[in-house]
């Protein structure tokens, strides 16, 4: 006899043998011991998941139940002796049955073979079975004319004949048949059961393989229980035993672990030289980028997974091996980091396909890999540390794809510097900025450091808003600029300073208001005020009080208008002019900032009669209208 592939030889036979499917088996046991099965049923699913295993066992159960060792049965049925039972069951397991009618929706999707179809229905099953049922593999294959010369058939059928439709695409299946089928969704198979199958099938085979072998076919199955079957085949068929990483790598022309495990850590490092020396190491050996980057963005998603949900999580698909040196890896990333080195990949897998030079793209998106994590998240600028030392520390969130610039008046260093050495002191235990001497004497720079832009001289001020207004222009292009706008320095004495919302976003506060961070920003504020203040946000402080007007004056609360102050609003055009449009509207108080100090109008400019200026000076002919 010939070989028959692994697919076929571990097909399922049971329902407790169909693997991931435990649901929708457990269902259909239900229904055949409670004689409630419905007269069509329609299996969805991507390829290779168990629908068309899951129908013939259905069919089976129906209709020799004896042979299957879960098998339910139906009170209501009579069954045949065991012998014609098996003889029936391996006939529908090998889609022979003449009860059992298997059609393929591909090759028999037109009106003719429909109404050939419904002629045959109406005869009884044939020797002792109970069914005649159709099994219609990719029925959306079928056209739209016999799916409609099926319509009164499906729901009406005789009472020996049940349908089960099977599809991959369930969408192209007219709603007019959905409606008369009790649907089943078969959902992808997990990584773990697929690699658990796998040891089962390599133990029948008597094959040895290493286990990192079994979770990367696994994972190469995506799902499919079939693709993976296959795969595993193709692994058999080098004849090497055990099988190993290397034999895979070689088989499926994937890059070896150990030059990608030597790439991330060069990644890690922030070493351009040695990332870019190791992804060529890696192309060199004859694997194409699209390949390539595929199989960096899985080991960047196995970090980031273990990074925000630990190496034990079930996410993790990796085998106990592997976990443990993806683990020392994780250690020097966070979730962020590699988030935006995912964004990185995936943008030029994108841009791949669009350009005349991929490979300068390729290159230049490696040197950015390594840079990605040269400037620190928002919470690390606050408080002078690196994401790889805030491992214990949840993410605010999960960054931008574009760096963020330190916070600071100094220009940041260009040089790369490995992640563990990256981060600064913690700004808290700097020590505080000497306060600049009339004479402009000048912080000197440590033996080694790289040399740094001059700092920009900077004039103390007592007054809270012109000292955050200097603080929040001089970052206005930085990062933590982000969150710094949405607050205001309210007041400012000796040794404490007030601040406050100026707007709604009070989930703001989650991310700003830790002592740290206050720490932090003190540190920021102390030249612009020529001393160290402790700062604190008061959150009774309403966004209104906080509000400054135009012209960099504050809003002040309206005061209580007097009979004087009434009659004299209402002499003001502007006001009249608001009264007419608003004949309902209620004068209730007076501020002295109703007009903004750069709404005033210019004593040369030209205003029409509402008190509007258009900031042109009035020809001649104006001037006469004026008159």
């Amino acid at each position: 006899m010939g070989y028959t592939v692994l697919a076929r030889r571990y097909r399922s036979q049971s329902f407790e043998q169909v693997v991931g499917q435990q649901p929708i088996a457990s269902t259909l046991k239900n229904a055949i011991t409670q004689s409630r099965v419905a007269h069509a049923y329609l299996f969805c699913g991507t390829r290779g998941v168990g629908k068309t295993s899951m129908a013939r066992i259905f069919a089976r159960a129906l209709n020799a139940p004896d042979t299957i060792e879960d098998a339910p049965k139906s009170e209501s049925l009579q069954y045949p002796e065991l012998e014609v039972q098996e003889r029936m069951a391996n006939a529908i397991m090998r889609g022979e049955d003449l009860n059992v009618i298997e059609i393929d929706g591909a090759s028999n999707r037109g009106v003719d073979e429909a109404r050939q179809l419904i002629a045959n229905a109406g005869l009884a099953p044939t020797g002792n079975a109970n069914y005649k049922i159709y099994i219609i593999d990719e029925v959306h294959m079928l056209t739209r004319e016999a799916f409609n010369a099926l319509l009164k058939t499906m729901e009406e059928p005789p009472e020996h004949v049940k349908f089960i439709l099977c599809t991959t695409e369930p969408h192209k299946v007219p709603p007019t048949i959905q409606s008369r089928c009790q649907r089943f969704d078969f959902r992808n198979i997990p990584t773990a059961q697929i690699a658990d199958h796998l040891k089962n099938v390599l133990a029948g085979e008597k094959i040895e393989a290493d286990e990192s072998v079994v979770w990367q076919v696994g994972r190469l199955g995506n799902g499919s229980m079939r693709d993976a079957l296959s795969l595993l085949d193709r692994l058999i068929a080098t004849g090497q035993s055990p099988l190993t990483s290397n034999t895979l790598e070689e088989m499926f022309g994937l890059p070896a672990a150990s030059l990608v495990a030597n790439l991330v850590d060069a990644l890690a490092e922030g070493d351009l030289k040695k990332t870019l020396e190791s992804a060529n190491g890696i192309l060199t050996t004859g694997i194409s980028q699209e390949q390539f980057i595929d199989v960096l963005i899985e080991r960047f998603r196995q970090l980031m997974l273990i990074a925000a949900c630990g190496v034990e999580s079930d996410l993790v698909e990796l085998s106990e091996e592997a976990k443990k040196e993806a683990a020392e890896q994780a250690k020097k990333f966070d979730a962020p980091a590699l988030t935006y080195m995912i964004s990185l990949c995936e943008n030029l897998q994108r841009l791949t396909k669009q350009t005349a030079n991929p490979r300068a793209l390729f290159d230049a998106t490696m040197v950015r890999l390594a840079l990605a994590e040269k400037y620190a998240d928002i919470s690390s600028l606050l408080t002078g540390g690196s994401p790889a030392q805030k491992k214990n520390v949840i993410p605010n969130s999960l960054g931008s794809a574009k760096p963020a610039m330190p916070m600071g008046n100094g220009a940041p260093n260009q040089q790369p510097v490995p992640m563990q050495n990256r981060s600064a002191p913690p700004m808290q235990n700097r020590p505080a900025p000497q306060q600049q001497s009339q004479q402009g004497s000048q912080t000197q720079t440590p033996p080694g450091a790289p040399p740094q832009a001059p700092k920009k001289q900077i004039a103390p001020t007592a007054d809270a808003q012109e000292a955050w207004r200097n603080l929040t222009r001089d970052i206005s292009s930085k990062a933590a600029y982000a969150w710094l706008k949405f607050f205001q320095l309210v007041s400012l004495g000796e040794k404490e300073g007030v601040l406050a919302l100026t707007t709604g976003e009070v989930g703001i506060l989650r991310i700003v208001n830790t002592p740290d961070r206050m720490r932090a920003l003190a540190a920021e504020l102390e030249p612009y005020i020529g001393r160290r203040v402790n700062l604190k946000i008061d959150t009774s402080i309403t966004p209104a009080q906080t509000a400054p007007a135009r012209g960099g004056r504050q809003n002040q609360a309206p005061r209580q208008m007097s009979q004087n102050d009434r009659q004299e609003a209402l002499d003001l055009p502007l006001v009249r002019k608001v009264l007419e449009v608003f004949p309902d509207a209620i004068m209730v108080g007076l501020s002295d900032s109703v007009v903004p100090a750069d709404l005033e109008t210019p004593k040369e400019a030209h205003t029409d009669e509402f008190g509007v200026s258009d900031g042109m000076e009035p020809d001649d002919g104006e001037a006469g209208d004026e008159e």
